[in-house]
């Protein structure tokens, strides 16, 4: 069974939900979907995200939503998940990764994708009576280090992994890629500048000239073990249910072979204010390094995390540099990528990061 010309919601007929439900062992045998509709969720802006809800017969026959993932409407956005790879990615994550791990992440009923056109369906478990995370307020200590749990979840049990590093849509590093991220990246920055250089502080937009201009030297510096990462980790991608910290985590477009603590840094730098991230930074780092520890992970000291996330805070300057050039323009998406920004240079700032990349680059 294939999405062959399954492009938008619109597309999507009870046979065929019928038969990728059925293959995935979500509907009961004989039983067959009868109706189904769907209403938008989420801000996404890299894909088109709804809510299907379907009718059985008979009734309850399977699952009364589920949370349906297609390629983006809007050209510049569909265009830029095609040339990264972010739908591919998130398909084969459900497929490869997702089973490995601990962290709470929906069931996937159905993955596929086109690598030619970008085009892909993905089917998945609705969470429901869950929200989510709101980025621009911001979370406190308490949901931010269960985040950090449920990101240990990820790390820990595929630490090191040679299978995981083997694949060649997850693990992207070479130095062909880092120029290619250089050469991309580069010419973005002026136009970044204009749109919001009259938001953004004196000190925060000289941060960000500063590690453009040295982008290629962050990159070849980025060293030390490695494991699947979520690569975008933060309040707008987790889910949460009344009265429980601990969220789902979703929206696996930007899933890689890299180093743990560059989930650490751009969650923790991205997703408190400045003040909470401040006050609690240390014992966030702890919390998160002795959930790792009981995730089975040895020898990798506390030190050399907090050498990591100093040095892989740089990460949330690249994302929101990137991407708001990069995805459909919203003003949502502006104050998010304004605010984020803003956050991750005084984290940089105030940690002296650049001190760390110095050092790394002349080690």
């Amino acid at each position: 069974m294939t999405g062959d010309g399954i492009r938008t919601p619109g597309d999507l007929t009870p046979e065929w939900l019928t038969s990728v439900l059925s293959a995935s062992g979500a509907l009961d045998a004989g039983a067959s979907v009868q109706s189904l509709s769907f209403a938008p969720v989420g801000t996404g802006q890299m894909a088109d995200t709804v809510r299907l809800t379907l009718t059985f017969d008979p009734p309850g026959a399977g699952p009364p939503s589920l949370i349906a993932k297609f390629a983006s409407e809007d050209d510049t956005s569909r265009t830029t998940g095609l040339v990264l790879r972010a739908y591919e990615i998130e398909v084969c994550f459900y497929d490869a990764v997702a089973g490995r791990v601990g962290t709470r992440v929906p069931r996937g009923y159905f993955g596929w994708h086109d690598p030619d056109t970008g085009w892909f369906v993905l089917l998945l478990e609705d969470v429901t009576g869950a929200v989510q995370g709101e980025q621009l307020e911001g979370c406190g200590p308490e949901v931010a280090a269960a985040a950090l749990g449920e990101m240990a979840a990820l790390h820990g049990p595929v630490w090191e992994s040679p299978d995981l590093g083997a694949l060649s849509w997850l693990n992207r590093s070479s130095p062909e890629s880092n120029a290619l991220m250089e050469a991309v990246v580069t010419p973005l920055f002026p136009g970044f500048v204009d749109r919001y250089g009259d938001r953004i502080e004196t000190s925060h937009l000289a941060l960000c000239e500063r590690f453009v201009a040295g982008l290629g030297g962050w990159l070849d510096s980025l060293s030390g073990p490695r494991t699947a990462t979520h690569g975008d980790f933060r309040l707008d991608n987790l889910l949460f249910r009344p009265g429980d910290p601990h969220p789902w985590v979703v929206d696996w477009q930007t899933a890689s072979w890299g180093m743990g603590a560059s989930d650490v840094s751009y969650f923790v730098g991205g997703s408190l204010t400045v003040a909470d991230r401040r006050a609690h930074e240390h014992d966030l780092l702890l919390a998160y390094h002795r959930a790792l520890e009981e995730q089975g992970v040895v020898g990798y000291r506390f030190a050399q995390l907090e050498d990591d996330y100093r040095l892989t805070c740089f990460g949330g300057l690249l994302m929101e540099i990137a991407a708001s050039m990069l995805v459909k323009r919203t003003d949502r998406g502006d104050a998010m990528f304004v605010t984020s920004l803003e956050r991750h240079a005084q984290q940089a700032i105030d940690i002296d990061a650049e001190a760390m990349l110095q050092r790394r680059s002349h080690a």
